[in-house]
């Protein structure tokens, strides 16, 4: 309770209250406080009571729906707390323990309660019995209208979750409900409604019955779809749509539209709105709102590995050449070993998000401790989608000059190929469970005006996984092969060679492959590398692995293969993980045996 003394001239008023006042000590030395020093107002309180609640007999998801509909465990802490509120909460606590244990199908329980008072506590007690739930004696689920006999409605029909002999467990009934529901709705039945949805529980008998009956309604479809931009012709935008006028109305193709709209790179604001208050029958239309991004788009980057030292990035792309989407990039790339310069021409073709013509030209420049080479190219390539697969129909022709293993040449190729790749990941820049494979097969022939015959495949893929939450298994491969009669006509750009981050740690950038008489690595026809590793989390953002490299570039595949091994430590940037590896030559016995390996980027 409180009592207020407003100023000295209520003294003797506040006095003559005292003697029925409780908490008297406590009230009669604010008293005298305020009486001596306070000429304003002094507010005194009386602690509220204290109560703990105590409940037993139920675990889990139903003992957390007891306490949050208890009042006696809600208002616990509230200052107006009173011995008479607390015995009236206490009394209603049995109804409200009852109540809230229906929903879990206990409808007959044993709730013993009591309440006393020890050392200044309230203390308010409930041991519950909760018995046998009531068990769903039979389902009656009908669905009537346009999508009755709709598979996914069916399926949903044959697994409805509750069948006869399970507990009744409400949730489980409701969230039955909002699937089917939201089911009909995606597939286009957007009148989908419950004609009857009931649970009926017989006590006595100890029993209850489940009777539900959805009507879809008709099936809307798509009708047409406008889009409200200036930037871009119409018809091209439309390649982008995944579906007919006319299909039947799927809110995922609404999504689909969005994202590659979103993905397309012309626009920064995307907003997909079907318009069913303008439908025609059970047409509806489609708006689509864009804005486009800015037409030049300007990088930088700037980045290290131990393998080509510091990497500097500067590119320019235009977005938008013409309203039929063309683009326009070209980039340079600096860095201690590699000088590279090229451009690219993209035309989209029939399905814009997944197919397009590239036209590219470019000078590379290499030089490392291995060979030296220039290369000018032009190249033309068709870029699609096959299933799950990315497939590039390419050809290039490219003029090399190159010097490895004290030979130095001039090449000239016009190299027609095709590869595949595929990544699935749930997250690109960090992977806890994915993959990434690639495979390139090419070749080049004399009669056809290059200065060498050969064929050559590769395949390399990366694989990852997660056997527990803190901890990623990564392996890791390559392998080339190379028909070809004579090493010594190949260009350097076309040999293998093995060693360094991405290849068998512990050794330097492309320093493996077979040597000549003076003992200079001249590259290989064959290529095979592996590598197992394990990485753990330890704290935060911040791991460590540990990893077993095996590779080499061959001649013949009889060849031996290096070895190597270590331990790094891994950071988990916003930019992808950055990796710094203390890797060790296990195949070298002399010379430099042990070499720090540093990268960073996306795992896939």
């Amino acid at each position: 309770m409180y009592v207020s003394i407003q100023g000295l001239s209520y003294g003797a008023f506040f006095i003559s209250l005292f003697a029925a006042l409780p908490c008297r000590r406590a009230v009669l030395y604010v008293l005298i406080s305020g009486l001596i020093l306070l000429p304003g107002a002094v507010k005194v309180a009386c602690a509220a009571p204290v109560v703990e609640v105590s409940v037993s007999g139920v675990e889990g998801a139903v003992r957390e729906n007891v306490l949050a509909s208890l009042g006696i465990e809600r208002q616990k802490n509230s200052p107006n707390l009173t011995e008479r509120l607390i015995r009236s909460l206490h009394e209603k606590a049995p109804d409200e323990i009852s109540s809230a244990l229906q929903p879990f199908g206990y409808y007959k329980p044993s709730i013993k309660s009591g309440l006393i008072q020890q050392d200044g506590t309230w203390l308010a007690g409930y041991v519950i019995k909760p018995g046998e739930p009531v068990r769903v004696d039979a389902v009656h689920l009908i669905i009537s209208g346009a999508g009755s006999e709709e598979a996914r409605l069916k399926k949903i029909q044959g697994n409805f979750p509750l069948k006869k002999g399970d507990a009744l467990e409400h949730e489980r009934y409701e969230k039955a409900k909002r699937d089917l529901l939201e089911a009909a709705t995606e597939q286009g039945y957007l009148d989908a409604h419950f004609i009857a949805h009931k649970v009926t529980v017989h006590l006595e008998q100890y029993f209850a019955t489940i009777y539900l009956h959805l009507d879809t309604g008709p099936l809307y479809r798509f009708g047409d779809v406008t889009f409200k931009q200036d930037v871009l012709k119409t018809e091209l935008l439309g390649r982008f749509v995944p579906f007919k006028k006319g299909d039947p109305y799927r809110v995922s193709k609404l999504m689909d539209l969005q994202n590659v709209l979103y993905g397309s790179d012309y626009f920064s604001q995307v907003e997909v709105r079907p318009r069913r208050d303008m439908a025609e029958g059970l047409d509806i239309p489609v708006e689509v709102d864009l804005v486009s991004k800015k037409r030049q788009k300007y990088t930088i980057g700037l980045g290290y590995g131990t393998d080509t030292g510091i990497r500097t990035v500067l590119g320019w792309e235009n977005r938008r050449v013409n309203r039929s989407g063309h683009r326009f990039s070209t980039d340079l790339r600096l860095s201690q070993i590699q000088k590279n310069f090229s451009s690219r021409y993209i035309i989209p073709m029939r399905n814009p998000a997944t197919d397009h013509l590239d036209f590219t030209a470019g000078l590379f420049h290499e030089d490392t401790n291995i060979y030296k080479s220039e290369t000018r190219l032009v190249g033309a390539g068709y870029i699609h989608m096959r299933g799950t697969w990315q497939e590039t129909f390419y050809i290039n022709v490219q003029k090399e000059k190159y010097d490895v293993g004290g030979e130095t040449d001039d090449a000239r190729l016009i190299l027609p190929g095709v590869s595949w790749t595929r990544i699935k990941a749930n997250d690109r820049i960090f992977t806890t469970h994915g993959s990434r494979i690639a495979l390139d097969l090419k070749g080049a022939h004399t009669a056809v005006g290059s200065s060498a015959s050969f064929i050559q495949a590769r395949l390399n893929g990366k694989f990852i996984r997660r056997p527990w939450d803190t901890g990623r298994i990564i392996l890791r491969g390559d392998f080339g092969f190379t028909d070809v009669v004579k090493l010594s006509g190949l260009p350097a750009s076309q040999r293998f060679f093995a060693g360094g981050d991405q290849s068998v740690r512990g050794y330097g950038y492309k320093t493996l492959g077979p040597v000549n008489k003076q003992g200079d690595v001249t590259g290989g026809k064959h290529l095979i590398v592996g590598s197992v590793e394990y990485e753990q989390r330890i704290y935060g953002k911040w791991g460590a692995a540990v990893f077993y490299d095996a590779g080499n570039a061959l001649n013949k595949l009889s060849d031996p293969l290096k070895q190597g091994a270590g331990i790094g430590v891994r950071w988990r940037s916003p930019v992808g993980p950055v990796r710094v590896d203390f890797a060790w030559a296990l195949s070298e016995k002399t010379g430099r045996r042990w070499r720090i390996h540093l990268n960073m980027g996306p795992d896939l």
